[in-house]
C-alpha cells in the first residue's frame, strides 16, 4: 500500500477563486468539479508515470492496483491524497521476460528427482527478467518459467525444500507492486507537478465558466 499526497493548490489560489466567484455555492462547485477532474487524471495516468521508468505493459499495470482519492482543504490550501493498493506483480508480467513459454534445454542433461527416483532429464531453460526499462534482462540462474496447474504462468526458482508428494518445493519470483514503484520519487514526483498544474487549469475554466454564464 502506498499513501501520496499531492498538494494542489496554495491559499492564494484558493483565496483568489473565492474573491471572482463571491458565492460561496459557486466556489465549492468548482473546487469539486476541478478536484473530480484531478481525481480522473490520477487514475488514468498513475499507470503511465510508472511505465516510464518501469518496463511494464500498461494493461498490467492498471489491473494491479486500486486506487482511492480523497481532497481536503485547509487555511494553507488543497491536497488530495492518494491511496494505491495492490500485490506485487510477478516477473513474468513485466516486459523482456524470456521464455515466453515453458522451454527445456534439450542440449544438455542433469539428474533430478522425478517421482521419487533420480533420473536424467533435460533441464528447463534459464529464466530472464528485470524491470526497470533502459537496462538489459538478467539471468536468473536456476529460475524457469512454468505453467501451474491453475493456467498461471511465471517464473519460479527451487527453494531447497520438498513437496508432500515428494517434489521439489518451488517459489515464484515476483517484482514491485504498483504501489513500490509509484513510490520512486522520480515517478511521484511527476504524477505530481503534472496533476497540480491540471488543478490550475481545470479551477480557472470553473471560475471563467461561472463568470461568463455558462454554470
Amino acid at each position: 500500500m502506498s499513501d501520496i499526497r499531492i498538494s494542489l493548490a496554495g491559499q492564494e489560489t484558493l483565496v483568489r477563486a473565492q474573491r471572482l466567484l463571491g458565492d460561496p455555492n459557486k466556489y465549492r462547485a468548482a473546487l469539486k468539479s476541478a478536484n473530480k477532474r484531478v481525481g480522473a487524471y490520477i487514475r488514468t495516468n498513475s499507470a503511465k508515470a510508472v511505465r516510464e521508468r518501469y518496463a511494464i505493459p500498461a494493461a498490467v499495470a492498471r489491473a494491479a492496483a486500486d486506487v482511492a482519492v480523497h481532497y481536503s482543504e485547509h487555511g494553507g490550501g488543497c491536497q488530495v491524497n492518494i491511496n494505491f493498493t495492490g500485490r506485487r506483480i510477478p516477473l513474468y508480467r513485466y516486459t523482456g521476460a524470456s521464455p515466453a513459454m515453458p522451454a527445456q534445454d534439450t542440449g544438455r542433461t542433469v539428474r533430478a528427482i522425478v517421482g521419487g527416483h533420480w533420473k536424467l532429464v533435460h533441464p528447463s531453460v534459464e529464466a530472464y527478467g528485470h524491470q526497470l526499462k533502459g537496462t538489459a534482462a538478467k539471468v536468473f540462474h536456476h529460475a524457469f518459467v512454468a505453467r501451474m496447474k491453475s493456467g498461471h504462468t511465471g517464473i519460479f526458482q527451487r527453494t531447497g525444500g520438498a513437496t508432500a508428494a515428494g517434489g521439489d518445493a518451488i517459489e515464484e519470483i515476483m517484482g514491485s507492486s504498483v504501489p513500490q514503484m509509484l513510490g520512486a520519487k522520480e515517478v511521484y514526483e511527476k504524477l505530481a507537478r503534472e496533476a497540480s498544474e491540471r488543478f490550475d487549469g481545470w479551477l480557472e475554466h470553473e471560475i471563467n465558466a461561472f463568470l461568463n454564464g455558462y454554470r
